[in-house]
């Protein structure tokens, strides 16, 4: 990296010097900056796709009508969640659709999703105005 700047000639030595270190110090303080924040994007990004295979690996899909969904486990009927619908993990509470089967096919409700950091358990809650939120998990493969 090379530092540019516009130093008048008739600047003293001493002067002239200094604007010179100032410069190159600041640009090294913005690279220093720049590798800091790509680190933590690089961690963030890492943490968020650990996160996503915590919740999916080793879980069983079931196929009903060509979509894919995941059968949680823990709430008073049996619901289903799509696959595509936990692409993407926040850390904050996000609305997703829980699918209910019946003889008419699957009926779908919006409910929100939280995610339980300390164990392995998302927290559902089956309105979305009411928010009343229960532990349940995926069904695994056993």
């Amino acid at each position: 990296m090379v530092a540019t700047t516009n130093i008048n000639p008739s600047f003293q030595y001493g002067t002239r010097k200094n604007i010179y270190k100032s410069a190159l110090s600041s640009l090294y303080d913005k690279k220093k900056i720049w590798n800091q924040l790509k680190v933590e994007r690089h961690l963030r990004q890492k943490e968020q796709s650990l996160e996503k295979s915590r919740f999916t690996f080793y879980k069983k899909i079931y196929t009903i009508d060509n979509e894919k969904y995941y059968k949680v486990v823990g709430l008073d009927n049996d619901y289903y969640l799509k696959v595509d619908s936990l692409g993407y993990i926040s850390s904050s509470q996000f609305v997703v659709q829980l699918c209910h089967y019946t003889v008419d096919g699957m009926k779908c409700k919006r409910a929100l999703l939280k995610i339980d950091k300390t164990k392995d358990d998302m927290l559902i809650s089956e309105s979305t105005l009411k928010i009343a939120f229960k532990p349940c998990k995926l069904e695994s493969i056993s």
